[in-house]
């Protein structure tokens, strides 16, 4: 009796000292509850409870343990598991699906890795939960801002989303929303993009050796899957702030038939244009239509059979500014007009068909459609004095110029108009075969279709160096380019092998490619030579559950890579381009790293990779003394040469306590040529970008360190206090001269003074370095049964920049040489901190 009474008062003293943690579980892929998980207490698996509907349990975790690990079963799915400290009170496991799911009316056997699971060596994946806090900053709310943070991924200045990965251009990554290819996923030229974070759930950033099954990409890839809508429960998520509120709703059609998700994005900055032109930041005076974003996102899923299911996805987005700039100083008026609005269309169906437990079929067909109108007009006028310095050089050489004396501007107008309808159709059909449980084969084809009428005209002034000689010039230029056609014809073969509990994992794979280029009504074509491009990856992890290791792996990959630049569609048959004379860009990408995974929720990543461009694509406008230097013709080559080596890095601490975050760093040394062969007399001083030519050179995105850092501090029950910072090494920049004067004569004898200042590419220069901080402190709750997620949140983006901002070269005036007071900023910036106010809700 007296054993029995002991008993009962050690069990009772357990309980009474016991704190309670309520854990939910989910499925990470669905984001639906796991009603019947199984949660226990890893170092005392008898405290054990069972999920409810909502996927709740509550464990009372005894006193005497402070901090430790909970552990999630369930039939069908991977262990999950969620480390925990004495401060929490509540914490979510995300449980993904195994590679076998048996149920009485279908069996499923999963052919491939599934598409959202990151690998080391291939792909890195950012969930909706992880890129909530980083992504939800600033005048756009942006899943990208989360995406610049990853390693491999090079600082793209403040304002600007277009990614170099891994030391490529931007223009050499593809971009797909839910399995299908886009053309220009951006909003305002690539400041950022159309990835809301209301309706992104994933996204994947492959910039390893990633599988056969894509191409159009010699530099990365990027995979953003949307949310799937809850077939049995309705949802609305919404989100309001000072500068864009979106709202999407997830409507049921049934457990068994499917649902729809449906929602809006807009940006409403008028606002706070007119607060900071009240704040007297200069920088906004000309904006006279705020820059917008509308969007409009529609996706429906439907299953009719349980081995059918049917995705419908549409996207229609826009976004534009107008500007208007008048200024008047020292005798010169300017008048600069701009107006640009931008139209993207984009429609698709995904079909999955499992005709037997071993065999399935997927196939897409999408359309996507961009129309950009741009118009600029610039005026100038006025009455202009001689400066000493002028009438000291060439006084003597005409007689007008004299002290005193001035010169009138007849309104010297030049304009740039730009008009682009740009349509791409694609589909794929690839089959999944499973050999047996480790071994599968999928095989498939995919077609592209791109076309792109081109209207552009240039119609002004501009200063021309020839030889060492200044020319003022009028350049009448104008092209419509119409009827080029871009087919690309693929087939690939892959074979994976091994799972997540193999020694050895490995996919290897083959694709094959055949571009060519027609325009009917030129009579022209252009085939581009075939690529044949193999692909390997394979990982090796030789230790599991060792202490305090949980996993350590080591990957290598390498694989031929193949992309079709934009500039392609200028292509034409005056340029003589034979057919056996042009490749695709064509690179070599080679990587080796390691990954290491702690039993503590750590995680460490290390890689190195190489990049050789066997060729590059690359285009430039020349002029010539045949035409007094006023004509204006295109060239364009693919004997483009470029090597790129890199390091990688990452710690992180995964989500499941008081703090978690992660610290990225990026090196990247790459180095391009443009080898045109420029003759004596021939105005060619730069290619389409920018970039020189016949020199070696650092690319204009380059920067050699880019470092990230990311911490969500939960101080307080509901409380994250999160900061995200950069810390990136300047870009490339030119080398400038001093600002001399040379005299223009008009047609009709008046002299002008002009003053310019030569500038030319540089190996040694750089930019400042860029430091960009965010801060970010919200607050949740949730009501209603936890079934209602309330959030508000303040955030501050670009929070040091008033301190430290990379400054460029001062601007002149070139007709009266005066320089600006301050050197202009190397990033795009609003001058002041941006401060963001927002609220989201979900149920």
């Amino acid at each position: 009796m007296k054993k029995i009474v002991t008993l009962i008062i050690a069990f009772s003293a357990a309980f009474l000292f016991a704190d309670e943690l309520k854990i939910t579980v989910m499925d990470k892929d669905l984001d639906f509850p796991l009603e019947g998980a199984k949660v226990s207490l890893d170092s005392d698996p008898k405290i054990t409870e069972i999920a409810d509907e909502d996927g709740n349990a509550v464990l009372s975790i005894p006193d005497s343990v402070s901090s430790g690990t909970i552990k999630a079963k369930f039939p069908g799915y991977r262990d999950g598991s969620v480390n925990f400290s004495s401060s929490d009170e509540s914490l979510t496991i995300y449980m993904s699906i195994a590679d076998v799911i048996e149920g009485k009316e279908l069996v499923v056997n999963r052919a491939a890795p599934e598409k959202k699971e990151e690998k080391i060596g291939v792909a890195t994946v950012m969930s909706k939960e992880q890129m909530h806090t980083t992504a939800n900053i600033g005048i756009a709310e942006d899943c990208m801002a989360s995406i610049r943070t990853l390693p491999g991924v090079s600082f793209s200045g403040a304002w600007g989303s277009e990614p170099s990965i891994r030391g490529g251009d931007p223009r050499e990554a593809a971009c797909l929303l839910d399995g299908m290819y886009t053309i220009f996923p951006w909003h305002w030229g690539g400041g950022v993009s159309i990835f809301n974070p209301s309706m992104t759930d994933t996204i994947k950033l492959s910039n390893g050796v990633f599988s056969a099954k894509y191409g159009r990409a010699s530099a990365g890839l990027l995979e953003a899957t949307t949310i799937t809508p809850d077939y049995e429960n309705f949802h609305l998520n919404a989100g309001f702030s000072t500068t864009c509120a979106d709202a999407f709703a997830q409507v049921p059609f049934g457990k068994n038939v499917g649902g729809l998700l449906l929602g809006a994005h807009v940006s409403y900055l008028d606002p706070v244009v007119w607060a900071f032109k009240k704040m007297n930041v200069s920088a906004l005076d000309s904006i006279k239509r705020a820059p917008y974003i509308r969007d409009l996102f529609l996706k429906t899923n439907l299953t009719p059979t349980p081995e059918l299911f049917v995705s419908v996805i549409g996207f229609f987005g826009s976004d534009g500014l107008e500007m208007n700039q008048t200024e008047e100083k020292d005798g010169l008026k300017t008048k600069a007009i701009m107006d640009y609005d931008i139209y993207q269309a984009l429609g698709g169906v995904n079909v999955k068909y499992l005709a037997n437990d071993k065999l399935l079929f997927h196939g897409n067909v999408a359309y996507n459609g961009m129309f950009e109108d741009m118009d600029m007009n610039v005026t100038e006028s006025g009455s202009i004095k001689y400066n000493d310095e002028f009438v000291n050089k060439y006084g003597s050489e005409f007689p007008g110029v004299k002290n005193g004396g001035s010169y009138n501007i007849p309104e010297l107008k030049s304009q740039m108009t730009e008009k682009i309808d740009n349509h791409l159709v694609s589909g794929r059909l690839e089959s999944e075969i499973e050999l047996n449980e480790r071994n599968h084969l999928c095989v498939g084809v995919e077609e592209t279709f791109s076309t792109a009428k081109t209207t552009e005209k240039q119609d002004g002034w501009t200063d021309i160096e020839i030889n060492g000689k200044n020319l003022f010039r009028h350049v009448d230029f104008s092209s419509v380019s119409d009827g080029n056609c871009i087919y690309d014809h693929a087939a690939f073969l892959c074979w994976t092998f091994g799972n997540d509990n193999d020694l050895i994992q490995s996919e290897l794979g083959v694709r094959g490619e055949f571009i060519s280029l027609k325009n009917s009504s030129d009579d022209f074509t252009l085939n581009f030579i075939p690529d044949v491009c193999p692909r390997a990856s394979f990982t090796f992890t030789p230790w599991r559950n060792i202490g305090e290791f949980e996993k350590i792996s080591f990957t290598a990959g390498s694989g031929l890579f193949v992309s079709i630049p934009r500039e392609t569609m200028i292509l034409s048959k005056d340029m003589e381009i034979g057919s056996s004379d042009m490749h695709s860009n064509r690179a070599i990408f080679s990587v080796l790293g390691t990954n290491i995974d702690l039993e503590s929720g750590w995680n460490f990543k290390l890689e190195s990779y190489y990049r050789y461009y066997l060729s590059r694509i690359y285009a430039y406008s020349y002029t010539d003394e045949s035409s007094n230097y006023q004509d204006v013709k295109f060239s364009a080559d693919s004997n483009g040469k470029g090597h790129v080596f890199g390091i990688d890095s990452m710690i992180e601490k995964k989500a499941g306590g008081a703090w978690d975050g992660y610290l990225s760093y990026s090196f990247s040394w790459a180095r391009m040529k443009n080898p045109a062969g420029i003759k004596s007399g021939v105005y060619a001083p730069n290619s389409m970008y920018g970039d020189p030519l016949d020199e070696w050179y650092y690319p204009r995105y380059h920067r050699f360190h880019t470092l990230n850092l990311v911490s969500n501090w939960h101080f307080r029950k509901n409380w994250t206090f999160t900061v995200k910072g950069t810390l990136a090494t300047g870009a490339p920049k030119d080398e400038v001269g001093d600002v001399g004067c040379y005299a223009a004569r008009m047609d009709d004898g008046t002299v002008i003074q002009r003053y310019t200042r030569s500038s030319f590419y540089s190996d040694t220069l750089r930019n400042q370095i860029s430091c960009p901080i965010d801060l970010r402190i919200a607050y949740e709750w949730k009501s209603n049964n936890d079934k209602t997620s309330w959030e508000f949140y303040f955030a501050l983006q670009d929070v040091f920049v008033n301190l430290y901002s990379p400054k460029g070269d001062k601007s002149f005036n070139k007709y009266t040489g005066e320089m600006s007071d301050v050197a202009e900023s190397a990033d795009f910036n609003m001058g002041i901190p941006i401060p963001s106010v927002g609220m989201k809700v979900k149920f």
